[in-house]
């Protein structure tokens, strides 16, 4: 049976690292498949964008399109292999949030779990004010916070139609990275059962 595991979180909020560390520590190779990536591949093949940070300003029946053909892929691959899917709940676009996952996507995907990262408003902020590598939108930490909550709500829509567990993994500056990785290493391994 495919396993997959989707890990979300807002932008600045760790998700890459933990994903990078936990998965060099799990009991069974997973193919790490970042959702956007997918989408942005199809959508440079059908000359809609040229950079991956323009993706959200598409029209949203063109990012639904796009995200129907990527949820497509992530089943043909997982049929092999476990898939750790990095992808974001909700997208902040100029006309409002977009889910990351319409119903008819998220059923085609059925993942196992959906793990949400988590950070306080501000240290979210300040970690996307030290990453220069992005071109990110400004937001204050109530936008920050809003966000946020848009996802946990996303994920609960997520899980009804898929029977997803929803696991929430906090990173805070405090409280190390290394116990968010360590949870994250627990979920992913589940998937030993699945692929022995």
């Amino acid at each position: 049976m495919p396993f997959v595991v989707m890990i979300t979180g807002i932008p600045g909020v760790g998700k890459s690292t933990i994903t990078r560390l936990a998965l060099k520590r799990t009991a069974i190779n997973f193919r790490l498949v970042n959702f956007g990536d997918l989408m942005f591949e199809e959508a440079v093949k059908q000359g809609l964008v040229k950079h991956r940070d323009e993706m959200r300003k598409l029209d949203p029946m063109v990012q639904k399109q796009l995200q129907l053909r990527a949820a497509q892929r992530i089943v043909e691959i997982a049929r092999d292999e476990p898939v750790l899917l990095d992808t974001h709940a909700t997208i902040r676009t100029p006309m409002g949030y977009l889910l990351g996952f319409p119903k008819e996507v998220i059923e085609t995907i059925r993942p196992n779990f959906i793990v949400i990262i988590e950070a306080t408003p501000s240290e979210i902020l300040g970690r996307r004010l030290r990453d220069l590598k992005r071109d990110r939108d400004v937001e204050t930490e109530e936008q920050i916070q809003r966000h946020q909550d848009l996802n946990r709500a996303a994920a609960i829509s997520y899980a009804m139609h898929s029977d997803a567990l929803i696991k929430i993994i906090e990173n805070h500056e405090d409280k190390g990275l290394e116990e968010a990785v360590n949870e994250l290493v627990q979920v992913l391994n589940l998937a030993v059962r699945e692929y022995d």
